[in-house]
């Protein structure tokens, strides 16, 4: 999947025309029902035939019995469980675009691991969630789906280092943010291709940053990704005796709210051959303005990279809900390179965005990174964080 948001097809039609017109007739499906709601059932998609495939594939690793989501949508249920239960939720969450919580462009730079929705998935949606939400053909009734189940996306690891003890949530307390220093016990200097976390308790565990002491971030961890392996030939350094440095975010489920919960998570991290180059990967940090209270001014600020290379992955962080933001670069010829483009992204889930195609950038380019804010009025979970505007460039120096 690591060139579907080059193009999602409809119809013949392809790109951003395609993806336009799917959220014109999403948003016109709505306003209908709307207005029509007492004319019973109107969509031509079931739950057991075309909607529950999506979710399983596309929603079930979050939206699962304990998992990290407040519901699942892995069963039909009207019990207040399952999908039906939550359709209205749905529809509001994908035409908001606050779900799924994956925010590169389709008409931007492509990048790897891509979790976004087709327009046809879209479609699909939407129109049975507004249009009665039948269950479908009982006898195709899709099978039950385990609970959360923790795994290792890229299988065995090289290396692994549990938490040394659990840390628990108390009855009344939903999140918390927990910094922890892992020692690694190596004799060598490793080079790491991966990283991933396991969590002990899937429910809970919100997001993890995984990086070195004074060192390179080895991952940012999103409960749903799958963990990405930098590109062959290209490592991050870990040194003999290296301590590894891990924050995990908790958030317990409304239903757990008076529950005292629990979790020990494991890091894993997977081992690859020394680079020809000798060069490991590096991070090149631009810093943003802080900003009192929300912007509703698009911003733009930009500072030179320190060093020319290679462009691997870039980690934007912002600050409050943007309707885009997009990160260029302009070197110093004056070419304008486009590096990353999203739509709706929000701060609670940062991420690191791998680039299908790395691009190479001399000395002295600049980064501009622009954004314009969100409606905040029309979010369902808009949130300012105190962090400032920030992107970090993971390269392979020159």
């Amino acid at each position: 999947m690591d060139r579907s948001n080059r193009r999602l097809g409809m119809g013949g039609l392809k790109g951003p025309t395609c993806t336009v017109l799917a959220f014109a007739a999403i948003a016109f499906a709505i306003a209908a029902s709307r207005i029509d709601a007492h004319k019973g059932v109107t969509s031509k998609y079931t739950y057991n035939e075309d909607v529950f495939p999506i979710v399983r594939d596309k929603c079930g690793s979050c939206h699962v019995s304990g998992g990290p989501a407040p519901m699942s949508l892995l069963s039909y249920s009207a019990d207040g469980g399952g999908a039906v239960a939550w359709a209205a939720s749905m529809r509001d969450m994908l035409v908001w675009q606050a779900m799924p919580p994956w925010y590169a462009d389709v008409t931007g730079p492509a990048v790897k691991n891509n979790h976004v929705l087709t327009p046809r998935e879209l479609d699909v949606l939407v129109t049975w969630a507004t249009g009665g939400t039948p269950q479908g053909d009982l006898n195709r009734k899709p099978a039950p789906v385990v609970g959360a189940q923790a795994q290792w996306t890229l299988g065995k690891p090289d290396l692994t280092i549990q938490m040394e003890k659990e840390h628990t949530l108390p009855p009344g307390t939903m999140d918390a943010t927990v910094d922890l220093t892992l020692v690694t016990n190596l004799k060598e200097t490793k080079w790491v291709k991966a990283a991933d976390l396991l969590p002990g308790t899937p429910s809970i565990v919100r997001r993890a940053t995984i990086a070195v002491e004074n060192g390179p971030v080895l991952a940012v961890w999103e409960p749903g990704d799958s963990a990405v392996a930098a590109p062959g030939g290209t490592a991050f350094k870990l040194p003999a005796d290296a301590k590894l440095q891990v924050q995990i975010r908790y958030k317990k489920g409304w239903a757990d709210e008076q529950e005292a919960k629990s979790d020990r998570s494991t890091i894993g991290l997977y081992f690859t051959d020394e680079p020809l180059s000798g060069k490991d990967i590096q991070a090149a940090v631009i810093d943003g303005p802080a900003t009192e209270g929300d912007s509703t001014e698009p911003r733009t600020f930009g500072g030179d990279l320190k060093l020319g290379g290679r462009i691997l992955a870039i980690r934007p962080q912002i600050d409050q809900p943007y309707a885009t933001t997009e990160i260029n670069a302009v070197t110093p010829s004056g070419k304008r390179v486009a590096l990353l483009k999203l739509r709706a992204p929000r701060p609670e889930w940062p991420r690191r965005y791998w680039l299908a195609d790395p691009v190479e950038l001399p000395l002295g380019t600049k980064i501009e990174m622009t954004t314009t804010p969100a409606d905040l009025d029309a979010q369902p979970l808009g949130v300012r964080v105190k962090e400032p505007l920030q992107v970090a460039l993971d390269i392979v120096p020159q």
